[in-house]
């Protein structure tokens, strides 16, 4: 799980980084600060987020039980901050070590819908208050989520409640 930035910095070891090892460590640097930016708008945005998430799905899916709804975006709160923390890392490895053990747990037939439901909200809702850069940026993450942890295996059928 080494980053780019830390193999310029085990790069420069032995050696002054030349011309080009410059340049691409700036460019590190400059990629470190917009996903850092980026990590404080999920961090200073995520109640307003789930709250918008938790809104929608109570009016999709009004069945579903206090107590499970609650408990469910209790975890997809820490999914989401998890992604934020490999995205912030540029270490997706970290993230797929995170959702295996969430896997175990959101990955259960009974909650597909739901939590097919709160992907797609958070989708939309991160649409709505990120700008296109930062959506670049988190996207490779997302979709980590969503094949770790949305995505139904062909043997499966997902019932959509909406």
């Amino acid at each position: 799980m080494q980053s780019k930035f830390e193999d310029l910095l085990r790069t420069a070891e032995d050696h002054y980084l030349q011309p080009t090892e410059m340049n691409q460590f700036k460019q590190q640097v400059g990629a470190l600060q917009d996903r850092l930016t980026l990590y404080e708008a999920l961090r200073d945005q995520e109640l307003t987020i789930f709250q918008v998430v938790a809104h929608q799905l109570q009016k999709e899916a009004s069945n579903i039980p206090q107590a499970t709804l609650e408990q469910m975006l209790t975890r997809w709160i820490s999914v989401l901050r998890y992604a934020a923390m490999a995205m912030l890392m540029d270490q997706p490895d970290y993230l797929e070590n995170q959702l295996k053990f969430y896997a175990e747990i959101l990955r259960r037939d009974d909650l597909n819908a739901i939590n097919h439901n709160i992907c797609l909200f958070l989708k939309q809702c991160l649409r709505s208050i990120l700008n296109e850069e930062q959506l670049v940026l988190l996207e490779p993450f997302i979709q980590r989520i969503d094949t770790h942890l949305v995505s139904i295996d062909k043997n499966r059928e997902l019932v959509v409640m909406a």
